[in-house]
């Protein structure tokens, strides 16, 4: 019997096809690309337990831009790889920069766990506003504290997800919404108060989604970094992984390829577009973060208060994807931004994060490296 391509879709019916990292089986000698979420448990020594939950934390595009220098037990040097940029989409390493501050509060969270609390010095030798360069993003000195107690949001590290799955008509309760959304560090937080402005935040995120996908600088961005098919995700765990059935005879038919979803005109890039749509469009309620400036440090504090916001909201049995295409600074964006602004009443601010959030099937683990691909091996070599 003969497919067409136009079969195939049919067959797969509502699979998804891309922008959804879900768990994949390599071959018996592949290498897991999930197992950095089981050896974080077994790792044998503080900094490395501490370092082994922190790779865990969500960043854009799942690029996991951190690189770690050792220097003993409890002391650590946290750099950027400048090889995980996304120069598209985030042309300033804004969004970069709040993914490393994620890495940074779970490692914080990890070492008060072991009774230990993260002193961490941001930039120590400065930042550049307009790219992030070779210069340490943080030195990190994990102390003992008798009195201190463990943080509560532990627990939810090996749980935590980014659902990009539609999510149900469940409505998220006010008392949650402001438990998630407490101000922290120095951040302000807030969430969609009422229907209209739930709706305008659908339709800005949908907008959004859609000029990223049409724009072809942007979107080949991501197709670039698109990992097809298990043997892809576990030689590259990073980046946007697609593993769905029959995946490699849709490979081998072109239906699902990079070139495929290349084209505009494709089966396998409206499939994708819709799919992204069709998920923003299913928001309950809709959390974000701003900050009075836009330094570094406000992009690490977000960081660090977002991956809070997401591990509280597990806690509490509720999903978090992050929508925040709007936010981002090249030119075809602009409108949308200055209209995010006006939404979430944020003008004069600094809109940093945008976040859906609701309830939703449980996703699955996002591939990730070992801790060893990212260790700098020697303190003159900080690549």
């Amino acid at each position: 019997m003969q497919f067409s391509r136009r079969s195939f879709i049919r067959i797969l019916g509502g699979s998804a096809i891309i922008m959804a990292p879900i768990a994949c089986s390599p071959g018996s000698e592949a290498p897991d690309p999930t197992a950095p979420w089981t050896d974080a448990v077994t790792a044998n020594n503080l900094i490395t337990f501490a370092l082994s939950h922190a790779l865990l934390a969500p960043n854009p595009h799942n690029r996991q831009p951190w690189m770690v220098q050792l220097h003993d037990e409890t002391a650590a040097t946290l750099f950027v790889d400048p090889s995980k940029d996304l120069p598209e989409t985030d042309p300033f390493d804004r969004q970069i920069t709040i993914g490393l501050g994620c890495f940074l509060e779970v490692l914080a969270i990890a070492a008060n766990n072991q009774g230990f609390e993260a002193k961490i010095d941001y930039f120590p030798e400065g930042f550049n506003e307009q790219t992030l360069d070779k210069k340490p993003i943080a030195e990190i000195k994990l102390l003992r504290v008798s009195s201190l107690l463990p943080d509560p949001l532990f627990s939810q590290i090996l749980y935590r997800r980014t659902n990009r799955k539609p999510f149900t008509e469940q409505q998220v309760t006010a008392k949650n919404l402001a438990a998630i959304t407490e101000k922290t560090l120095g951040t302000n937080n807030g969430f969609a108060s009422s229907a209209a402005q739930i709706e305008q935040l659908r339709e800005l995120t949908v907008a959004a989604a859609k000029i990223e996908f049409e724009t072809p600088h942007t979107y080949m961005e991501s197709v670039d970094l698109m990992r097809i098919g298990s043997a892809e995700i576990a030689q590259n765990p990073d980046g946007i992984s697609i593993d769905i059935p029959m995946i490699g005879l849709l490979k081998a038919f072109g239906i699902v390829s990079k070139k495929a979803l290349a084209d505009q005109t494709s089966s396998a890039f409206k499939q994708g577009l819709k799919q992204y749509s069709d998920a923003a469009a299913s928001a309950g309620n809709f959390v974000w973060i701003s900050t009075n400036t836009n330094t570094r440090i406000d992009q690490i504090e977000t960081g660090r208060t977002y991956v809070r916001q997401n591990l509280l909201a597990t806690k509490l049995g509720l999903s978090m994807q992050p929508l925040s295409q709007a936010l981002q600074e090249y030119p075809e964006m602009q409108h949308l931004l200055k209209e995010a602004h006006t939404i979430t009443q944020t003008d004069g601010q600094r809109l940093q994060m945008l976040a859906r959030i609701g309830y939703a099937a449980t996703g699955n683990a996002s591939p990730r490296f070992p801790l060893s691909a990212k260790l700098i091996e020697h303190e003159n070599n900080q690549r």
